[in-house]
């Protein structure tokens, strides 16, 4: 009676399975169906459905799909897409491939070219997507373009490579990255509907995309739009392991404390199968019980296997539909009669081996290039290779269901249907067939000039190897292929790929090239040493050089490979050899930097030979075209920027010859950084205005000569605007230079922007939450990149930021004791935050030991006016004078307090608004120190007007806060007690709470309670 119950249970909730007949007459002539219901997996969809609805809520958050082939992993993936598009947000779907690994970006390229034709149709949406790329990422936007193609249709433009690629990039594929995070945040900000990526079979990425992805879920940046954006990956398990991509990302993110889900998908249980069987076929489970048992025994429960091998069970009519009992039938005996391998990958070879000789040759033959390929290629592979009847044969694999056509794609159903057809030839074999489909698309490449087709063939050719080449003869053409592939890769900003085609064509080389094909042996080289420095790989880019300087027929063919292998030094700690080998190729090159003379000479020489040149003259000079001194600059700017942070008295001269070539062999790319370095270092010797005219024209050349060292020049320039520009207005010139960093790759001086930007904002007086917020996101952006002095510098600051705000966390900086010992400025740093921190919490015994360790750091390197001097200058002067009334050597102090104060006044005559108030502060201080106390009060009073005037609420609350302990030494109760209550007020308007509890505290005890008013609480 159970079962019955059971039973009529089952076709009162689902009739259309259970209750009502099934068209048997249809599926005698289709066969068996097999639905998308997606069994035994609502747990982890459950998973899946939450982790998304955190992610578009607000925090970041991704998912990993992960089990055996054939497990699920994609049809659970495709099911959390449904749900995605039904409730409103937008699903885009990719997938790696094996055997397309070397062509860059494969997955995100396909998807998000996909997703713009998509576009297409949606005109509003479409303008919009196009307006928003236009504006955040200007002329930039065409290095998407490359990977991207129907994105030329969103713009409805098209720019050739010659007018954009720029090979001086700092770090394309960091460029790339950064240009695809600013793509998907404009899509995510154009549409109220969040996106979400998909991308399976992880295990075969490019390291490069997944870099890219690691960029759009952990990257910082200067935004702080919520992006509504979701990714999910799916990837097959035990072959990812710790050198994987994945597994890196998987580290940053942890790192990052970006959460994730990760599913692991297992086989399914008896009852699950059973389920599956039942309503696959419409039949009760009662009734399917003795079939699905021997088809679990037979898969093991694995999905895949159990849905291939019922599709073979009803071909072979094991499993048929009964006319008269007008539901499926099956016999038992029969199917647990046949022989079936344990394995599905084996079930599949023999399900191929069971086809026609021209369709399982045409199978493998396309399986040589992945598990899907367009249909148009295979038309165009069939033309190259003269293959007859080659799309007839597919079409054939598409009726026996091994093949689908999809959305303009031909693809195996399965990744282990790809796999079988693939290994239908013993692998030497495949090696040759990998070498002649490979040559003959090349040739065909290049009448057609197609560049896909062009890494198609490629690819084929290297999966051959050089073992397959049987005519020597082709060697050099192979060679010449893989240094076009090289070339085109590097445009789409893949240096793991570039580096990959170059070195498969030196692989391809004979004996004896340097001395018959020395041109190209030396390009290639030379591609392949610039490649492995953009990847980090420092040990093969410095053995590429060494080749090249030790075959290059003269100095000038070496240049390249110098200047890569002096960018290798600086990026390895050894910025000292990196300036030594500087200077010498530019002595080779008749380039002296004459520092014989002294510094000032040197400035005033620079100085004069451009005052009989006005600023638009000087905008107007020629473009320089001598290739040699194109290279020679590039040296010396390498120089300026390493000088600046050891030899900061040598950069003058340097600044000269960047200046000196501009003018007399024209601008090149290079020239704003001489212009803006001068401008940074007549700042720093007191010619604030006359720096400030070179900087602004620094800014402007890079209109003229192209923004490859924009990042840097906006770093500097804006640390000089701000001691003539209202501070608050340099936030915005950071992010800006951020930006310009990011979009050629240059995260050096992205971090410096951000960092620097950070300094603005606390000397601004920035409420100290979105400090707080801003010093995070730096942070997170110094870990990703592995800088440790910055980070170190960062957390310094941090720790300030949250005992000002009251917060208990504590900021742990493991790496901390080690660089103060080692690092000058990080020990300067250390000093400066903790004389600082002392004084604002009146702890007078720490703020004078650290105030003097700080005075006895040397002179920090830049040679540049920076933020920090403004705050160095402002609390050491007001800490040496408050030393001064406490210590016997008052003199030693009031002259320390003095030369900050003549230094603040000094800075005020160029910019009042962020000045005087700092200035007048100290005026007061110091009076106090002398006893003046009339002058005292006038000077308190002029910095807390001041102050309030040009919106510096925190020093607004520090001047009033000074002030009530001058009167309260007076005597002056009350006036003292008015003053307390306003500095309690604007500290706690700043979100200083915990230095609002510690006034509190200070006021308590030094007052009677009668005389304490009550909003003086915390």
């Amino acid at each position: 009676m159970t079962h019955v119950r059971d039973d009529l249970q089952l076709m009162l909730e689902r009739p259309a399975i259970y209750l009502y007949d099934q068209d048997m007459g249809r599926l005698s002539m289709t066969g068996l169906q097999l639905g998308d219901t997606v069994f035994g997996r609502n747990e982890e969809l459950s998973s899946l459905k939450e982790c998304y609805r955190r992610s578009v809520s607000g925090k970041t958050e991704f998912a990993f799909i992960s089990g055996h082939a054939g497990i699920g992993k994609s049809f659970l993936a495709y099911e959390f897409g449904k749900h995605v598009i039904m409730s409103g947000g937008v699903f885009l779907a990719g997938k790696f491939d094996q055997l397309q690994q070397g062509k860059p970006f494969s997955a995100l390229a396909a998807v998000f070219n996909g997703y713009c034709g998509m576009l297409m149709w949606n005109s509003e949406l479409r303008e919009v997507v196009a307006s928003k790329l236009r504006s955040s990422l200007g002329r930039e936007v065409y290095y998407l373009t490359k990977i991207i193609p129907t994105l030329n249709d969103i713009l409805g433009s098209e720019q050739s490579d010659e007018t954009f690629y720029d090979d001086g990039c700092v770090d394309a594929q960091r460029r790339l990255q950064y240009l695809l995070c600013q793509f998907v945040e404009v899509l995510s900000s154009s549409s109220t509907a969040p996106l979400t990526l998909f991308l399976d079979d992880l295990q075969w990425a490019d390291s490069a995309s997944i870099a890219a992805v690691t960029q759009l879920l952990c990257s910082t940046g200067s935004s702080t739009k919520q992006k509504q954006f979701f990714f999910v990956g799916c990837h097959c398990e035990g072959i990812i392991d710790s050198a994987h991509p994945v597994w890196e990302l998987v580290c940053n993110a942890e790192l990052l404390g970006v959460p994730f889900t990760s599913l692991n998908l297992d086989s399914m249980a008896e009852d699950t199968l059973n389920a599956m069987v039942s309503e696959t076929l419409c039949v009760l489970p009662r009734l399917t019980r003795t079939l699905s048992n021997i088809v679990y025994r037979k898969t093991k429960g694995n999905p895949l296997f159990v849905s291939q091998l019922m599709l073979s069970l009803n071909k072979k009519n094991l499993l048929f539909p009964s006319l008269n009992r007008r539901r499926w039938e099956w016999d038992n005996e029969k199917i647990m009669s046949q022989k079936l391998p344990d394995d599905v990958a084996v079930f599949f070879t023999q399900s191929i081996a069971d086809l026609p000789s021209n369709v399982r040759i045409s199978l493998f033959r396309i399986s040589c290039f992945g598990a899907s390929v367009e249909i148009a290629f295979v038309k165009t592979f069939e033309i190259a290779l003269e293959m007859r009847g080659l799309c007839d044969n597919l079409d054939i694999a598409v009726d026996e269901g091994l093949l689908e056509k999809k959305g303009g794609e031909l693809r195996f159903s399965r990744d282990r249907i790809q796999e079988a057809a693939y290994n239908t030839l013993p692998a030497d074999e495949r090696c040759l067939y990998h070498h002649v489909c490979g040559m003959a698309l090349a040739l065909y490449s290049t009448s057609e000039s197609d560049d896909n087709i062009l890494l198609a063939a490629v690819n084929q050719i290297n999966l051959g190897g050089p073992a397959a080449v049987q005519d020597t003869s082709q060697s050099s053409t192979i060679a010449k292929v893989n240094l076009r592939a090289g070339q085109k890769a590097m445009v789409m900003s893949d240096f793991g790929a570039a580096y990959s085609y170059f070195n498969h064509g030196i692989s391809f080389l004979q004996e004896g090239h340097w001395q018959e094909l020395y041109d190209l042996s030396l390009r290639l080289f030379e591609l392949a040493a610039k490649c492995a420095l953009a990847i980090g790989d420092l040990a093969n880019s410095k053995l590429h050089s060494e080749q090249v300087m030790k075959e290059a027929r003269s100095f000038e063919d070496a240049l390249n490979v110098m200047y890569i292998s002096t960018c290798a030094l600086a990026y390895s700690s050894g910025l000292p050899d990196s300036i030594q080998n500087s200077i010498g190729v530019l002595t080779k090159l008749g380039i002296d930097l004459q520092e014989s003379r002294s510094t000032e000479v040197c400035v005033q020489e620079t100085i004069t030979l451009l005052t009989s040149r006005t600023d638009e003259e000087i905008l107007n000079t020629r473009p320089m075209t001598d290739t040699t001194m194109i290279i020679a600059m590039k040296f010396l700017a390498k120089l300026e920027f390493g000088m600046n942070q050891t030899k900061p008295r040598s950069v003058p001269f340097v600044t000269q010859k960047i200046i000196e070539l501009s003018l007399a062999k024209g601008m090149s790319p290079m020239s704003p950084i001489g212009f803006v370095y001068l401008g940074g270092f007549m700042s720093k010797l007191g010619d604030i205005i006359s720096g400030y005219r070179y900087v602004k024209l620094a800014l402007s050349l890079l209109d003229k000569v192209g923004r490859e060292c924009a990042g840097e020049v906006i770093c500097i320039a804006t640390q000089v605007k701000i001691f003539v520009e209202p501070i608050q207005s340099a936030l915005e010139h950071h992010n800006d230079g951020y930006a310009a960093s990011m979009v050629t790759g240059d995260i050096f001086n992205a971090l410096l922007n951000t960092i620097l930007k950070d300094s603005c904002v606390h000397v601004a007086g920035v409420k100290l939450q979105t400090m707080r917020e801003e010093y995070k996101k730096s942070e997170m952006l110094a870990k990703e990149n592995n800088h440790s002095i910055f980070l170190v510098q960062i957390k310094q600051v941090q720790r300030d930021v949250l005992r000002l705000i009251g917060s208990d966390e504590e900021v742990t900086i493991p790496v901390e004791e080690k660089l103060i010992a080692s690092n000058n400025s990080v020990l300067k740093t250390f000093c400066f935050r903790k004389a600082y921190t002392s004084f604002m919490f009146r702890s007078y015994d720490d703020a004078k030991e650290y105030v003097s360790k700080f005075f006895d750091c040397h002179e920090n390197a830049w040679a540049s006016l920076m933020v920090t001097h403004i705050s160095n200058a402002l609390y050491t002067g007001l800490i040496s004078f408050w030393v001064a009334r406490k210590s016997r050597d008052a003199q030693y102090w009031i002259t320390r307090g003095n030369e900050s104060k003549l230094t603040l006044k000094r800075w005020a005559e160029s910019s009042r608004w962020t000045f005087e108030n700092k200035w007048y502060l100290l005026e007061a201080e110091e009076s106090f120190s002398n006893n003046d106390y009339e002058a005292a009060k006038l000077f308190y009073k002029q910095a807390i007007s001041s102050a309030k005037l040009h919106k510096f609420v925190h020093e607004e609350a520090l001047a009033y806060e000074l002030a009530a302990y001058f009167h309260l030494e007076l005597g002056e109760m009350e006036q003292s007690m008015e003053y307390f209550l306003a500095a309690h007020g604007r500290y706690n308007e700043w979100g200083a709470f915990g230095k609002c509890n510690s006034l509190f505290e200070f006021v308590k005890s030094s007052f009677s309670p009668a005389s304490i008013e009550s909003d003086v609480a915390p």
